[in-house]
């Protein structure tokens, strides 16, 4: 076998183990995102009953499978960087699955506290149960954020991730007025203890919903920097907009 033919192999070789590495790369972040999609919906089940024990167990279950992953993941890109000097595409890849799994592992933290909020809530109180449809309401427009974020990655659509940046001003409106509407709501009343557990756990829960909406429009900009090679992080969101076509 002559030196050209050995190096010819060899490089065939590297590209081979390379690729099945992001493949693996791949397959493990489809699992993480098919598991922080499922704690959005087992959340919507604790809206509609906070204290299903199952429901809760299953998100702390979720939530250690979630470290597991984020952890594998980053070791995965620190080591297919040292491994294969990845070019600039391969490497724009590579670092957009860093970033989006630390966005994602967020997520999981997130929703774990919505959990631990909506556990000492109790919406049959009166006064307060019009606001597990405005939770509703937002948790199903966040997690509608993530899906989008999640396909504009992996489907490498650069429209859909404009498109989910562009529905974070909603969510932030729909925070400020659930604080809004309960200090309107509950000024000057004589408030139970429940009361105001409630008035604070809610509160924070909406927070937390808003922030699973900011990190989904982390993980959209990470899907324009793969794309596009754009950092659109610090810009203005009318800047955050899919370029022309000509």
């Amino acid at each position: 076998m002559s030196m050209d033919t050995f190096n010819n192999n060899l490089g065939l070789s590297n590209s081979l183990i390379k690729e099945k590495y992001l493949e693996e790369l791949q397959s493990d972040f489809r699992i993480l995102s098919e598991i922080v999609l499922n704690q959005i919906a087992l959340t919507q089940k604790l809206l509609e009953n906070n204290l299903d024990e199952e429901v809760l167990m299953e998100i702390s279950r979720n939530e250690k499978i979630i470290d597991s992953l984020d952890l594998t993941i980053r070791e995965k890109v620190i080591n297919a960087i040292i491994l294969f000097t990845p070019r600039a595409t391969d490497l724009r890849k590579i670092m957009a699955y860093h970033d989006i799994t630390i966005s994602m592992e967020r997520v999981g933290d997130q929703i774990l506290n919505v959990a631990g909020f909506l556990k000492k809530t109790d919406l049959s109180i009166e006064g307060f149960e019009e606001y597990r449809g405005h939770l509703d309401k937002m948790l199903i427009y966040a997690g509608n954020m993530l899906k989008n974020a999640i396909f504009s990655f992996t489907g490498l659509s650069h429209e859909l991730a404009y498109e989910t940046i562009q529905m974070d001003d909603k969510v932030d409106k729909w925070d400020k007025k659930m604080e809004k509407r309960l200090a309107e709501g509950f000024k000057d009343k004589v408030l139970s203890h429940q009361a105001l557990v409630n008035i604070m756990s809610i509160t924070a829960i909406s927070y937390n919903i808003e922030r699973v909406a900011d990190m989904a429009v982390n993980m959209a900009e990470a899907a324009i920097y793969l794309v596009e090679g754009k950092d659109v992080r610090h810009h203005k969101i009318e800047e955050k907009k899919p370029p022309t076509q000509s």
